[in-house]
Order: C-alpha cells, then sequence, then structure tokens
C-alpha cells in the first residue's frame, strides 16, 4: 500500500505542476495581448510593456500561491485517504485470516467427526476395522487419477468413510457369523445401503453422499443391488468405491475365510472388469496400484 500511495502522489504532484505552467503562462499571454492591443494607440509601447511586466509578475506570484495551497489542501486530503484505506485494507487481511483459521478448524473437526463415526460401525467387527478407512483412502487415490478436482475428492471421502453405516442396522449373529450365509440372512446383509440411506438422510451436509451410498454394490452388468442399476446409471462414486471396497475386502481377513493376496485381489478386479466393476475405474486402479499397495498393506 505504501508504493501505491507514493505513486498517487508522485502523479498529483507532475499533473499539478503541468497545470500550474500551462494555466500561468496561458493567463500571462491572454492578458499580455488583450491589454497591449487595448492601450498602444493611447499609451506608448515602452510604458505598456514594462506594466505587462509587472502584471505578469502578480499574476504569476498570485497563481503560484493558489496552486500551492490548493496542491498542499488536495495532498492532506490523499494522505488522509490513503492512510484510511491502509487500515482498513489490514483490518480486512486480518479478518479473512481470522476467517479463514475458523474454516480450517471447522473443516477439521468435521472429518474427525466423520472419521471417529466410521470407526464406531467398523468396531462392530474386529475383521473389518480400519475399512472404511482404506476404502476412503483407495477410493480417494483412484479419483485423482481420473481427475477429481478438490470438492469431489473430500464429497467421496465422506461417502466411502460412511458406506458401511448400515451395517450398524444388521444383528450380529449375522454379521459376525463365521459360516457362509443363508439366503435370508444374506438378504439381511443387502438391506445395509438403504439402512444407511435412512441413518444419514437427516444430516444436511451429508445428502450428497447419499446416491453413493445407496448404490456402492451395484454391479456394472446390472446384477448388483439394491436396484439392479448398470453401467452409467451407477453414481461414478459408487462404481469407484466398489472398487475399493472389493479390493480391500479381498485383502483382509475375514470371520470365513484368510485374506487372499495382493496379486490375486489385483487379478480378480481385472477379471470382473465390465462384470462387477466399471472398466474406467479398473484402469485407474491398475494404474495406482502400487500406491495402494503400500497404503493398505495391513
Amino acid at each position: 500500500m505504501f508504493t501505491f500511495k507514493g505513486s498517487l502522489l508522485k502523479q498529483f504532484a507532475f499533473f499539478s505542476i503541468i497545470a500550474f505552467f500551462a494555466t500561468g503562462i496561458f493567463l500571462a499571454v491572454v492578458i499580455s495581448s488583450h491589454v497591449l492591443t487595448t492601450l498602444e494607440e493611447f499609451i506608448p509601447s515602452a510604458e505598456i510593456n514594462q506594466h505587462i511586466s509587472s502584471l505578469n509578475q502578480l499574476i504569476v506570484a498570485v497563481m503560484f500561491a493558489g496552486l500551492l495551497f490548493l496542491y498542499i489542501f488536495l495532498l492532506r486530503i490523499i494522505y488522509v485517504a490513503s492512510k484510511t484505506l491502509v487500515l482498513q485494507n489490514k483490518s480486512l487481511q486480518d479478518h479473512n485470516v481470522a476467517l479463514e483459521h475458523s474454516y480450517e478448524l471447522l473443516q477439521k473437526t468435521y472429518m474427525d467427526t466423520v472419521t471417529t463415526l466410521s470407526r464406531a460401525v467398523d468396531a462392530r467387527d474386529p475383521y473389518t476395522a480400519g475399512h472404511s478407512e482404506r476404502v476412503a483412502a483407495i477410493s480417494r487415490k483412484i479419483a485423482e487419477e481420473m481427475g477429481f478436482d478438490e470438492n469431489k475428492l473430500e464429497k467421496l471421502e465422506i461417502s466411502a468413510l460412511f458406506h458401511d453405516i448400515g451395517k450398524i442396522g444388521v444383528p450380529d449373529n449375522i454379521l459376525l457369523k463365521p459360516e457362509k450365509l443363508d439366503e435370508t440372512e444374506f438378504k439381511k446383509i443387502k438391506e445395509h445401503p438403504l439402512i444407511g440411506v435412512n441413518i444419514l438422510q437427516g444430516i444436511d451436509f451429508l445428502k450428497d453422499s447419499l446416491p453413493t451410498i445407496h448404490h456402492h454394490h451395484e454391479r456394472y452388468d446390472g446384477n448388483g443391488y439394491p436396484d439392479g442399476m448398470s453401467g452409467a446409471e451407477i453414481p461414478i462414486e459408487s462404481r469407484i468405491i466398489s472398487v475399493a471396497d472389493s479390493y480391500d475386502a479381498m485383502t483382509s481377513d475375514r470371520p470365513y475365510r484368510k485374506s487372499l493376496s495382493y496379486e490375486t485381489a489385483i487379478f480378480e478386479i481385472i477379471r470382473n472388469e465390465g462384470l462387477q466393476f466399471d472398466p474406467d475405474v479398473v484402469k485407474a486402479f491398475v494404474s495406482v496400484e502400487l500406491s495402494v499397495k503400500e497404503m493398505t498393506n495391513h
């Protein structure tokens, strides 16, 4: 702001001096010409020129004094205005810094709350501890490869953290059963996306996540649940979470089986490209598979 103020004052001084000289010279020439034309027939030219010279000196003195006063007066106005603008700008900058800090704190609290809630869901089953956070991390990595902007990445992460919250409504004897589920039990498990939506639908900031959570078990070929959607009908976020969820499930121990190897999980995802999984999502996943392996080494 100091540079701006100095520049403004220099420009004002420069143009004021030009105005001073131009006005003084113009006035002197006009008056001299008028006086000389009017009186040269009655008074000798030398005497007229003497009076004109004195008059020009007086004009210059009066003009200089008047313009100097005006210059000082305007200089004071500009100085006060500039000082006020500097103070207002500093106050605004301080206010913006405080707002940014408050927003960052709010965002951190918000994400901490979301993460804590997702951990509470995973805590019901010791075999799935950390599952939602890993799915969120894998989903973000895939989405970054697919060109998602930061806003969409954050929404995807939140959806992934809450994708299994509906399992709160699934009885322990089904959720923790060490054997293969029968048809009735599996039907109950398949209700968890809708249960999750019903749990979260009253929370305004999660409304954008509801379709993603609802459809994260749809299959690309239309044989998934709950609505049997296929292809591009399925939200892209759900298609991403589907790959991330399946990969983490395969590479984690379960009550009914031991974890599969990293290579086997990758092979299964590629094998189901175009069937269970969106080919574009699989392509992005394969591109970041080494990073995924490092972040999910459990």
